[in-house]
């Protein structure tokens, strides 16, 4: 059997690990997958439809102060929950970093924070992906 750098029975593995007072999860680093695939994505295919519906919403209809207040906590906690769930299911930062930025500019556009042309100038400066060494 081998973990890691580690080799020998299961029996030796359990001693050394004992003797040495270490916590084997935190060497294996072990992360709880995902139980229920299918519930998984349910939930996240439901969040980003209401996040998209509320978007809408408030972009086309005009509401009062209260309600736009509102409607900004629920989106911000719908990108929370968004994020947590895709950061689960893929387990890589640069992917959740993505669906925040992208969700927090659909929301300041939907909210006229900002414009759309406004966006894309920003997401075009801010590109992390573009080289900066051609200029």
């Amino acid at each position: 059997m081998r973990i890691g750098d580690i080799e020998g029975t299961p029996e030796e593995i359990k001693d050394l690990v004992d003797n040495q007072g270490l916590d084997i999860g935190k060497y294996l680093k072990a992360t709880p997958s995902i139980t229920n695939k299918k519930f998984h994505n349910i939930g996240l295919l439901i969040s980003i439809a209401i996040f998209l519906i509320i978007n809408i919403c408030v972009w086309t209809i005009d509401v009062s102060d209260p309600l736009e207040k509102i409607s900004i906590v629920i989106l911000l906690a719908l990108i929370c929950y968004i994020t947590i769930l895709i950061h689960q299911r893929h387990e890589n930062f640069m992917i959740s970093g993505l669906v925040i930025l992208f969700s927090i500019v659909i929301m300041s556009v939907c909210l006229d924070f900002i414009t759309p042309k406004d966006a894309l100038q920003k997401i075009d400066n801010e590109n992390p992906l573009k080289s900066s060494t051609s200029e």
